[in-house]
């Protein structure tokens, strides 16, 4: 049988290997595997980001391709993974990037800029006062000025992501009020 398999194509081997021939399956995956580093070397110049972003799709094919009936193809579904990889890859980079330009902005700028003492005491002052009306406001504020990602303020206060998106609207707009006004609605 694995001299006829060298012959098959992606989507026959996906076929057998469905039904459980464990050569097969293996040979799907390295044939994946060469295809997608190939692929990927010619979008991405490092190795290591490339080699990672081919396995994070390996990985979603292995645990999804049993389930899944294909009406095209199995190979172009693959291929769709993989570039869903890319593009998390690419939006990934672009974030670090805008965050490392802004803090470098800033950095540069930082020795010139003197904050106003009366604003910063009143930044604190309002966000004491959302801390004290609701501490998970303060919560998110916090996590979302240090740079985290919404799934990563999600999974540490234990949230979805439309809870947090209400959460922290809500928090912005007290602290707008505080700081514009000197005082917020509860």
């Amino acid at each position: 049988m694995s001299n006829q398999t060298v012959l098959l194509n992606i989507n026959a081997l996906q076929n057998l290997a469905r039904l459980g021939d464990r050569a097969t399956e293996e040979q799907l995956f390295q044939r994946l595997t060469e295809s997608f580093r190939v692929f990927v070397q010619q979008r991405i110049q490092s190795q290591e980001d490339g080699e990672e972003i081919v396995q994070e799709a390996l990985i979603t094919i292995a645990e999804k391709y049993r389930e899944i009936d294909f009406t095209t193809s199995f190979a172009a579904w693959a291929y769709r993974v993989l570039e869903n990889k890319l593009l998390d890859y690419y939006r990934t980079k672009q974030r670090r990037e805008s965050r490392i330009t802004t803090r470098a902005d800033g950095d540069a700028t930082g020795s010139s800029w003197n904050p106003d003492p009366e604003f910063k005491r009143r930044l604190l002052n309002c966000l004491q006062s959302v801390a004290a009306a609701n501490h998970r406001h303060a919560q998110i504020l916090h996590l979302h000025y240090q740079g985290y990602s919404a799934a990563e303020v999600c999974a540490k206060l234990s949230l979805t992501k439309n809870a947090a998106y209400i959460l922290l609207s809500r928090a912005r707009a007290m602290l707008k009020s505080c700081l514009e006004e000197g005082g917020f609605k509860p």
